[in-house]
């Protein structure tokens, strides 16, 4: 099995890069031989083996628009002279799918979302992703969507079927709290944000709701930025600092150190596939704040203890006000309740049982 359109699994964190990392090593122990074509700027550990999956870099150009488009057409012919199945991840890179079948290989593609909605893409852009997108559910010999939400537009746009499989979550793994990692912060006394320093993400309306709700937590806001530092930049301008703290990307322990001690999770985001990093926080048992959007209602499943408006800044100051306030008893259940279902709904090893199946299915036509 190959992996296209991504950037790299291990490597910056995107939620497709999550997916492959969690996903592909699972794929290997079921017996599959999976490599993953990443581009080059951003796999750290250049051509090897990780965790049985083997890595190889492909070229591209570095833009915004281009660079999956331009590394998807380089690696998809490589990938099928010598794999069997060709599995292509999001919209633009589906225009490839026909590739693999014009060179007798078979084709999956796992949709993560509606990339077109996303604000940082033009009109022309939004059009090609919607094209492309469009290319890839009629085309492929299998089509995934992550979420239930996406399945109907793929029917639509002609997917013979569609597999929803969701993304998956590990079980969290508590990390002792380090004062000399985080000396801006005290344990359970601050909200939490992490993802992509994207505008989808509804980020200026979490900064104008924390200046407004003046709670005596700070909001934290964690997460990298690519192609997007005029908008970090002009966040930080907009904040305040007693209220938001930036402590830029965080991974591993330090991330886990950040989920564990959080007082609660804030998710204000416009679009999503099916988060991840909502996932994440469900797991190590934190109570949400949400935006009331189709993604995030189908992770949690009412079980949110704020669903908030998107980009209603009053609503957002108010829930972030009466988490500060809520007794400990009440929050500690919020979370309790939300581990349990993520756990029990979204699990790894699950995901890879079930997209296991699915190349079996396609391989057996």
């Amino acid at each position: 099995m190959a992996f296209a359109g991504l950037r790299a699994p291990w490597g910056p964190e995107g939620g497709v890069e999550a997916h492959v990392a969690a996903l592909a090593p699972r794929l290997v122990a079921l017996g599959a031989h999976v490599t993953v074509y990443c581009r080059e700027r951003y796999n750290p550990h250049g051509a090897c083996y990780r965790e049985g999956v083997r890595l190889a870099d492909s070229a591209t150009i570095y833009t915004r628009s281009g660079e999956a488009l331009v590394h998807t057409a380089l690696a998809a012919p490589r990938a099928c002279l010598r794999h069997d199945v060709v599995h292509i991840h999001a919209c633009g890179p589906a225009l490839f799918s026909p590739v693999a079948r014009a060179l007798g290989r078979r084709s999956v593609v796992t949709f993560h979302g509606r990339d077109w909605t996303r604000q940082k893409w033009g009109p022309v852009a939004r059009q090609v992703l919607i094209s492309s997108a469009a290319v890839g559910a009629r085309s492929a010999d299998a089509v995934v969507s992550v979420s239930e939400e996406m399945a109907p537009w793929l029917r639509e746009a002609g997917a013979a079927g569609v597999d929803v499989i969701p993304n998956g979550v590990d079980p969290h793994v508590p990390v002792a709290w380090d004062p000399a990692i985080f000396p801006m912060l005290r344990p359970g006394e601050y909200f939490l944000f992490l993802g992509r320093l994207v505008p989808e993400k509804g980020l200026e309306t979490l900064v104008a709701a924390a200046n407004a709700a003046r709670s005596r937590l700070p909001v934290v806001i964690t997460g990298g930025a690519a192609y997007t530092t005029g908008f970090v930049s002009q966040l930080r301008r907009a904040a305040s600092e007693a209220q938001v703290i930036f402590t830029g990307p965080r991974f591993g322990l330090e991330k886990r150190m950040l989920l564990g001690h959080a007082r609660a999770f804030v998710f204000p985001s416009r679009v999503e596939g099916l988060p991840l990093a909502l996932m994440e926080a469900m797991a190590a048992g934190l109570p949400l704040l949400t935006s009331d959007i189709a993604p995030n209602e189908e992770v949690h499943g009412g079980l949110a203890g704020w669903r908030v408006p998107v980009d209603d800044v009053a609503a957002w100051a108010r829930a972030l006000q009466k988490a500060e306030s809520a007794p400990a008893e009440a929050m500690t259940r919020m979370g309790e309740l939300g581990r349990a279902r993520v756990l029990e709904r979204f699990g790894w090893d699950d995901v890879a049982a079930r997209t296991m199946a699915v190349y079996e299915r396609v391989m057996s036509r």
